[in-house]
């Protein structure tokens, strides 16, 4: 992904008007939401319950020998 981004503003029809140009510098915090809309960042988390059903039905035979560790997890007090 670029560091920098660079907008040349000027008239549709491609004629002689003034341009405008801005730049500015990328955040790259993957936790960074300044993109996203306040009103869609500060709706109120509605987790969906876990289907007891489908939990029952799980044939954990099927999962024998898997394991996975997130590379990018820090434990917390770490």
């Amino acid at each position: 992904m670029p560091e920098k981004v660079r907008w040349i503003w000027g008239s549709l029809d491609g004629g002689s008007s003034p341009q405008a140009e801005e730049s500015w510098q990328m955040k790259k915090n993957k936790k960074d939401t300044c993109n996203f809309d306040k009103e869609f960042t500060k709706m109120p988390l509605d987790l969906t319950p876990t289907d007891k059903l489908v939990i029952m039905n799980l044939d954990e035979e099927d999962f024998l020998g898997f394991s996975y560790t997130n590379p990018a997890y820090v434990a917390p007090g770490k």
